[in-house]
């Protein structure tokens, strides 16, 4: 009985803890993009209808959505899950692998 009666307060530190991770995540994203000089269009923790944000002075769009459960970084040009331009296939190139390049490169 003792869990049904503390559920809301389990309810809030989980979403509370989710939220924290959640930020610290994304802004690695953000944080790398940035360095690379890519253009950031939306910082969101959360998904769904969004509740509150703002957008700073570099045109990005932080915001709060209605479901906490993640969060996503839209960089300019991103137009879908994969980050390709529309119409376009997959592909890797030739003699490209995950490991050719150095993982500190901005470049392909």
């Amino acid at each position: 009985m003792a869990f049904v009666s503390n559920l809301p307060h389990y309810l809030i530190s989980f979403l509370a803890i989710i939220t924290v991770l959640v930020f610290v995540h994304e802004l690695g994203h953000f944080l790398v993009a940035r360095w690379c000089g890519i253009r950031i269009e939306v910082f969101s923790i959360g998904f769904g209808p969004e509740l509150f944000g703002w957008t700073d002075r570099r045109g990005t769009r932080w915001k709060f959505s209605a479901l906490p459960l993640g969060g996503y970084v839209k960089m300019f040009g991103d137009s879908n899950v994969m980050s390709l331009p529309d119409g376009t296939e997959w592909s890797r190139p030739p003699g490209r692998s995950p490991t050719s390049s150095s993982p500190w490169s901005c470049s392909p």
